[in-house]
C-alpha cells in the first residue's frame, strides 16, 4: 500500500438549505445577487455531513456503511465530483469512475451503445480505444440487443449491468460504487464482485456503500460508520460493523463494558451450571473470548453457559463432524415480554456461516418476567473445514413498533477452534471423496 493517499479529504462538509416556502428561494437569490442582506431568514440549514478527514491509499478497499440519512451518498458524490462541497477539499490522485445512484450517467435518450461512448469520451478515452474495448463491455453487461435501445427502455438490472460494465472497462484507479450493485441479481453481483477482486489486485482502489455488513467484511480492508453526517467509526471491518450493529439495533443503550469480578464460583447445579447467579459466569468459562462485543438495555442476561463436545465437558478443540451442544442459562432482571433467542456462528473474520433464532423457527417462548431464569439449548453439528469459529448470542425483546429491541447480545461470545483431517478450503465440510482410475488412464495411453 502506497504511502500517500489516492484520496486525501480535510474538513469535509456540506450543508444544504431548506425553505420555507417555494418563493423564498427565488427571493433569496434574487437579494443575494442584489447584495441586500436581510436580518431575518427565509432557510434552514441541514448539515448532510459535517467536518471529516479521511485518507484512502491505494488498492484499498473501503466500505462505508450507515443507516438512511447518515451522509454516505453525499460523500461519494462530493468524492465523485457531482457535488460540491460547503467547506474543506477533496485531492483525488488518479482516474476515478463512478457508478453512483440508478439514473445518473446517463442519457436516458441515448441508447446503451451511445452513452457507454460517451462516458468513455467523458473519462478521456478516444472512440478508437472505445472500440477496443465495447465488445467486453457488452459481454460483461450481458443485454445483448437492447445495447442499441434506449436506456429508459431499460430495467433497473439492465441499467446496473451496463453501468457498472462501463465503469469497470474505463481503467479507473479509483471505482466509487453507491449502492447500486443492490439492485442486480445474486449472480450478475457475484460476477461484479470477482471483478472488483481483480481490480483490487492490479492496484485499483474501492469504494463503496452498501446495508449489507457481510459485504462489508468479505471484501473491505477498511470500514467507516457515517451517523448524521459524522465519522462515528473506522477501522477494521468485523469492529466498525459491530458498532454499526450496537447502532441499528440499539441507539440509546450502547455498549455493555465487561465487568469483573472477585466471585469465585462455590457451586455447580445438576447440569453444570454455576449456582450464583450474581457473577457473570461465561467469563468463567473454557473458550470464553474476552474481545467479545456486549450490548443490550440488560433487562435480561445471558449469565452462564456450558458448552459439551459429544457428550462431554469441552476442554480442547473439536473435530469438523463433531456434535456441539450448548445450554445457557437467562436470568431477567425486569420484564421481557416477547423474548426472541438467536445464536450465530461466523468465520474469524466475520463472514456469518449459520444463524437461526426463535423467532424464525415460530418457537414458543415464555415471557421472562423479573427475577425469573430460562434455560436455552442448542444443539448441531460442527461440519466445518478446519479453523477458528465464534459463536454469537442474543436475547432481544420482540416489540411490534421497533421490530426487536437488543436486551443482551453477546457477538463473539465463544471461540472454537475446528481440527479437519484435510487441510480443503471454504467453510462448509462436504466430506468429498476423490478417487482416481489410473487403470483407465494407463488403457488410453496405449
Amino acid at each position: 500500500m502506497s504511502s500517500e493517499p489516492v484520496i486525501r479529504i480535510q474538513q469535509l462538509s456540506k450543508a444544504y438549505r431548506v425553505y420555507n416556502r417555494p418563493i423564498d428561494r427565488v427571493l433569496e437569490s434574487i437579494l443575494h445577487r442584489s447584495g441586500i442582506r436581510e436580518s431575518g431568514t427565509r432557510f434552514r440549514e441541514i448539515q448532510a455531513l459535517k467536518p471529516t478527514d479521511l485518507d484512502i491509499y491505494a488498492g484499498e478497499t473501503i466500505g462505508i456503511i450507515g443507516q438512511n440519512g447518515s451522509g454516505k451518498s453525499t460523500l461519494l458524490q462530493i468524492i465523485s465530483g457531482t457535488l460540491y462541497p460547503s467547506t474543506g477539499t477533496v485531492e483525488v490522485n488518479g482516474r476515478l469512475s463512478a457508478l453512483l445512484e440508478l439514473g445518473a450517467g446517463f442519457n436516458p435518450n441515448f441508447s446503451g451503445r451511445e452513452n457507454a461512448y460517451l462516458n468513455g469520451s467523458i473519462m478521456g478515452i478516444s472512440r478508437t480505444e472505445m472500440d477496443g474495448r465495447f465488445e467486453d463491455i457488452l459481454e460483461f453487461s450481458g443485454i445483448g440487443d437492447f445495447i442499441d435501445q434506449p436506456v429508459k427502455t431499460y430495467s433497473s438490472g439492465m441499467y446496473v449491468r451496463l453501468a457498472f460494465a462501463v465503469a469497470i472497462h474505463m481503467d479507473p484507479d479509483i471505482l466509487v460504487v453507491d449502492e447500486a450493485l443492490s439492485v442486480g441479481d445474486v449472480r450478475f453481483q457475484n460476477k461484479c464482485f470477482r471483478k472488483l477482486r481483480e481490480l483490487k489486485l492490479r492496484g485499483t482502489t474501492t469504494l463503496f456503500v452498501t446495508h449489507s455488513s457481510d459485504l462489508i467484511v468479505r471484501h473491505c480492508d477498511r470500514a467507516v460508520l457515517l451517523e448524521k453526517g459524522v465519522v462515528r467509526a473506522m477501522g477494521k471491518p468485523a469492529d466498525v460493523v459491530n458498532e454499526y450493529l450496537n447502532l441499528l439495533f440499539n441507539n440509546e443503550e450502547g455498549q455493555v463494558k465487561p465487568t469483573s469480578s472477585d466471585i469465585e464460583p462455590q457451586d455447580y447445579d445438576e447440569e453444570g451450571l454455576i449456582v450464583e447467579r450474581s457473577i457473570d459466569g461465561c467469563r468463567l468459562r473454557p473458550f470464553y473470548n474476552a474481545a467479545e462485543y456486549r450490548w443490550g438495555d440488560q433487562r435480561g442476561q445471558i449469565q452462564d453457559y456450558v458448552l459439551l463436545i459429544n457428550g462431554e465437558p469441552a476442554r480442547e478443540m473439536c473435530r469438523s463432524g463433531d456434535r456441539i451442544d450448548l445450554l445457557l442459562r437467562i436470568i431477567f432482571k425486569e420484564d421481557v415480554l416477547n423474548p426472541i433467542l438467536g445464536l450465530t456462528l461466523k468465520t474469524s473474520d466475520g463472514i456469518a456461516v449459520y444463524g437461526a433464532n426463535t423467532r424464525d423457527r415460530k418457537l414458543d417462548v415464555p415471557a421472562g418476567r423479573a427475577g425469573s431464569e430460562l434455560r436455552v439449548r442448542y444443539g448441531f453439528e460442527i461440519s466445518l473445514i478446519g479453523g477458528d469459529y465464534f459463536i454469537s448470542l442474543g436475547l432481544a425483546d420482540d416489540d411490534e413498533q421497533k421490530d426487536n429491541l437488543a436486551v443482551d447480545r453477546r457477538y463473539d461470545l465463544i471461540h472454537i477452534q475446528v481440527k479437519a483431517e484435510y487441510s480443503d478450503f471454504g467453510i462448509s465440510a462436504l466430506n468429498m471423496d476423490m478417487s482416481i482410475d489410473a487403470g483407465v488412464a494407463e488403457e488410453r495411453t496405449l
